[in-house]
């Protein structure tokens, strides 16, 4: 092939990938973006666009960032996507409540909440976190938390394999946990939302999750623990791509 139509080929393929609706995935407390790694091969195959920021709560927890600061990031990152297409924002676990902020942002078409936190202006998020999540909690010399690893392996990856428990819990780190909602912009409230309901999760029970998925638009049942981005990336990814490239 000539360089000129090795050029073109590629041009082509770039702007293919660019229409696609790019999508950014917002971590939980204690993840990182390493926790889409098995998710985000299917959206290179497919061609979509992504991004997955590490969010300053949790990368840089003893400086205290919090909600503010991991709204910026998100923010940072839909500033900078290629394309001019609408983005899916999707959010899991605490990180349901950062795409509620961020999700008000021009480039965001629509918002996922995976069995993560969807809350009302001024919502107590205590009120959405079970008992044997907060036990499961060791508070730091710092005034940030870490995972007690015994006990959240359990909560978060209870449906999980050794191979896949052991990727996740080697990679968890000390997380700032307030989150302050009086002021939320509660993009649920503007933009097409998605609530997945992951019927087997300790860390958020379903029942808890349907109470917050009822202000979402569309809700989905998948029957997964808590983490199935770690043991069913393939059913997340079909989603993700779904919205990426439908109509």
């Amino acid at each position: 092939m000539r360089t000129e139509d090795m050029q073109q080929l590629s041009s082509a393929i770039l702007y293919w990938r660019i229409m696609n609706r790019p999508v950014v995935l917002v971590h939980g407390a204690f993840h990182g973006a390493w926790c889409w790694d098995r998710v985000t091969s299917h959206l290179d195959a497919a061609g979509v666009v992504w991004r997955a920021p590490d969010l300053p709560s949790c990368a840089n927890a003893a400086s205290g960032a919090a909600i503010d600061e991991d709204t910026a990031a998100v923010e940072s990152v839909l500033d900078n996507l290629p394309g001019d297409e609408p983005a899916v924002l999707l959010g899991h676990s605490r990180g349901g409540a950062v795409i509620s902020e961020a999700g008000t942002h021009h480039r965001v078409g629509s918002l996922v909440y995976l069995t993560a936190l969807l809350l009302e202006k001024g919502e107590n998020p205590a009120g959405r976190i079970e008992t044997n999540l907060t036990k499961a909690m060791i508070e730091n010399v710092d005034g940030s938390f870490s995972a007690d690893v015994s006990l959240g392996t359990e909560l978060f990856y209870n449906d999980c394999d050794g191979d896949q428990i052991s990727f996740a819990t080697r990679q968890l780190r000390s997380q700032t946990l307030a989150l302050d909602t009086r002021n939320s912009r509660q993009a649920w409230t503007e933009k097409p939302s998605i609530y997945v309901i992951c019927t087997r999760d300790k860390a958020i029970t379903p029942d808890t999750q349907r109470s917050m998925a009822a202000k979402a638009n569309t809700r989905l049942e998948w029957d997964t623990g808590h983490s199935p981005f770690l043991n069913r990336p393939e059913v997340l990814a079909a989603l993700l791509i779904g919205l990426s490239v439908g109509p």
